[in-house]
């Protein structure tokens, strides 16, 4: 579910049509259904919602229907979320990544432990210098309770992904250009044996590499300078996109393996 301008939307409102088993996720990064986890990518009928630039809309995730839990808390990793335009439909090098959040070092939190607590939901901003228009905007939860061997190792490992689509058209006074710095590919985005993606989150470590392209640069909230994520890495901020992040070191915290999985729905 979306909240937009303080109120809670109803299930499933301008939001593209949940996969059979809507709350079950994908596990190889270049299935053609990670761009929406849909059983096609038909738009139709999905209502339009109107949001206005360099506002905060809030995203709210159940497993099943809204009076359940969030997600397991076995199922920890990052959120993240991209906009294309809506009149792509996915399709080609169109994604932008303007959200992410992952592992915090100081607060040993995973970003799913922050959406747990807060009873699944979780503010995204919307960049205030976005070209207005249509988007479809994906937001993904990743979780990493299988992920310490990658995709295919055996039929259990590998990262687990559970994106879902949503229709907005941004609306505003705007100076934005549409994709910056420039559009991205799904599938193509995430690799199995990407660092963020094949990680042991059973060993000890102190940070955690986020994975996919960097951050859309939104110089009207940063002042030329890209955003930048204090939850990546060791709590310093994210490099520039044309400097690869800090790689990760193995020394921090260690969580008990999951027993039993549950799954998701957005």
């Amino acid at each position: 579910m979306l909240w937009i301008d303080g109120k809670r939307l109803k299930e499933g409102q301008c939001i593209r049509k949940y996969h059979k088993t809507r709350n079950y996720p994908f596990k190889n990064p270049n299935d053609k259904d990670m761009v929406c986890r849909t059983p096609d990518m038909s738009g139709d009928g999905v209502e339009l919602c109107e949001v206005q630039a360099g506002s905060t809309i809030k995203v709210e995730w159940h497993e099943s229907d809204p009076n359940d839990r969030a997600i397991s808390d076995s199922h920890v990793g990052p959120c993240l979320v991209y906009l294309a335009p809506l009149k792509s439909n996915g399709a080609g090098n169109v994604w932008m990544k303007i959200f992410e959040d992952g592992y915090d070092p100081k607060t040993k939190k995973w970003c799913v432990d922050k959406v747990i607590a807060n009873k699944g939901v979780w503010d995204v901003k919307i960049p205030n210098n976005i070209a207005t228009g249509e988007y479809l905007m994906r937001t993904e939860i990743i979780a990493l309770q299988s992920a310490d061997k990658p995709y295919g190792a055996d039929s259990e490992s590998g990262a687990e992904y559970f994106p879902n689509c949503a229709h907005i058209k941004i609306v505003g006074e705007t100076s934005g250009t549409l994709i910056e710095p420039k559009g991205h590919a799904i599938p193509g985005i995430y690799d199995k044996d990407d660092k963020g993606i094949t990680f042991n989150i059973f060993n000890k470590f102190s940070s955690y590499p986020m994975p996919g392209p960097p951050l859309y640069n939104d110089k009207s909230q940063s002042s030329g300078k890209p955003i930048v994520s204090p939850q990546e890495g060791n709590g310093d901020p994210v490099p520039p996109a044309n400097k690869p992040p800090a790689k990760a070191k193995p020394t921090g915290t260690k969580r008990k393996p999951c027993i039993k999985k549950r799954y998701i729905k957005y």
